[in-house]
């Protein structure tokens, strides 16, 4: 079925507006943009129009306000991108979903660090495995955090920033993902097969390790869900 054209209100149609000026050049990331009321004159528009435009840009990350210095165009072109993402996880990304994710994204990442991560990559990564080790059982507060900096540390070490970005988007729903996740003695031994065969640079050694441990989480959630439906 055909849907009906809708009419852009003027808002709307300033942020189609702006939006095609960055697409084409005419506004560059970092650019300041002039005052609300210089714009609205330039556009011919409502002062309020105007704000309520920049309003959506903002939270689209194509703007940013500065305290005291006015509205600039994003300096990092990127961050659009990673918004949608964020809002699209937030919204529509089931427990599931999510896994079928990481087993896709983690997956790549362990074989990449493994020809790509340097000294200091391992050491970071090193330090969050141990970190996962000694608060294991202890505090699970701590123990989750040190599983979510490896798997950043992990998507830094690739030295890809889209990667790293896209990485960095589905954080807050991974997160509470590994918040709610019960950490055991195996995972954390798998954690650190994983970082083993990064640093001896095995690519297909790091994939299968990578392999286990997600297969292992996937088992762990499954075994939590069962149990929470039995109570």
């Amino acid at each position: 079925m055909i849907d009906k054209i809708e009419t852009l209100t003027v808002a709307d149609a300033i942020v189609e507006k702006l939006l095609g000026y960055i697409s084409s050049g005419k506004l560059t990331w970092g650019q300041q943009l002039p005052s609300q009321r210089e714009l609205a004159k330039m556009l011919n528009v409502g002062v309020s129009s105007v704000r309520e435009s920049l309003q959506v840009l903002q939270a689209m990350g194509f703007a940013e306000v500065r305290r005291g210095q006015g509205t600039y165009i994003t300096e990092n072109s990127s961050i659009p991108l990673t918004k949608s993402i964020e809002r699209s996880m937030y919204q529509d990304t089931s427990v599931r979903d999510l896994m079928e994710l990481r087993e896709v994204l983690d997956t790549g990442l362990a074989v990449l660090a493994a020809k790509k991560a340097g000294k200091e990559d391992i050491e970071k990564m090193d330090a969050c495995v141990s970190d996962l080790e000694g608060s294991r059982g202890i505090d699970d507060d701590k123990t989750a955090k040190s599983d979510l900096a490896f798997h950043i540390a992990l998507a830094e070490s690739v030295k890809n920033p889209l990667l790293v970005q896209f990485s960095s988007a589905m954080r807050t729903s991974y997160a509470k993902f590994l918040g709610e996740l019960p950490h055991t003695e195996k995972g954390t031994e798998l954690h650190r097969e994983v970082l083993d065969a990064i640093r001896a640079q095995d690519p297909l050694g790091a994939r299968d390790a990578m392999i286990d441990l997600l297969k292992h989480t996937r088992e762990i959630y499954l075994k939590k869900t069962f149990q929470q439906g039995e109570e």
